[in-house]
């Protein structure tokens, strides 16, 4: 199958981008931190080079074949990221923090049976009922995608959490692509795919890229130490501790009476 002159340019530069994004993962051992993260941006960059070889030199049912498995492998990674970036800025000590998780798999929950409810009921223009259960999947799947990053986002503010630096911007990155997939996915279904479809994945192919470029600066960068205490809060919470153990030993010594 042909391939035009700007696709070739935009898996060029997409490849280009997610070696760089890797190698600053690999070099400033991020993956170390986000393996979820790391994993799915190497399958990216597979993904790149495998779709552009079976596009190129193999016929549209291979493709077919490769593009909606791989899509399948990046819904799960998706998930995986999700779970991950939820799991550092829900679990910041190492355990959960009280109520986090209640709370965060509450707003997933919720969120699922939106997306499900949502592109169920819509009616894609597609020729066929399999394109359009295609399309659903899409949907869903951007759906799922926002929804969940939503999730985790109304935990940690609902208890008042602080996100690190490069979770924050990994998830920044992440949200801005994930809002824009979620406009195409949504344009397509409503408005069918010859509605500016070529402009529309563009778009999104753009979006992705600019998140890619966002990761890798941030990424790059030293992440900024944590804030720490003023010398007065840390006055009055060694005197508070001292007040409590004291406390406690009087509670202790009226016990043994």
């Amino acid at each position: 199958m042909q391939v035009s002159l700007l696709a070739e340019v935009l898996w060029a530069a997409g490849f280009c981008e997610l070696l760089v994004l890797i190698l600053v993962l690999m070099f400033r051992r991020r993956w170390q931190v986000f393996p979820f993260f790391s994993t799915y941006i190497i399958f990216q960059a597979t993904e790149i080079v495998v779709l552009y070889g079976v596009y190129r030199w193999s016929s549209h049912r291979a493709y077919f074949w490769a593009f909606w498995g791989g899509s399948v492998i990046d819904l799960l990674l998706q998930l995986c990221v999700v779970y991950e970036l939820a799991r550092i800025v829900l679990k910041p000590t190492g355990t959960w923090i009280r109520d986090a998780r209640k709370m965060f798999l509450l707003l997933a929950v919720a969120g699922t049976l939106i997306a499900v409810a949502v592109s169920y009921g819509v009616s894609p223009t597609r020729p066929t009922t399999l394109d359009n259960w295609i399309e659903k999947a899409n949907l869903f799947s951007a759906m799922l995608n926002a929804q969940l990053f939503l999730a985790m986002g109304l935990a940690s503010t609902r208890l008042g959490l602080a996100w690190r630096h490069h979770v924050m911007r990994i998830s920044s990155g992440w949200m801005l692509w994930a809002s824009v997939d979620l406009f195409v996915e949504a344009a397509y279904s409503y408005l069918g795919p010859n509605w500016h479809g070529v402009v529309l994945d563009n778009i999104r192919i753009l979006a992705f890229q600019a998140a890619t470029i966002y990761w890798a600066v941030n990424l790059w960068l030293p992440e900024p130490k944590s804030r720490t205490l003023s010398p007065a809060m840390q006055s009055y919470l060694t005197g508070l501790q001292q007040h409590l153990e004291v406390a406690v030993q009087g509670v202790s010594s009226l016990e043994k009476r």
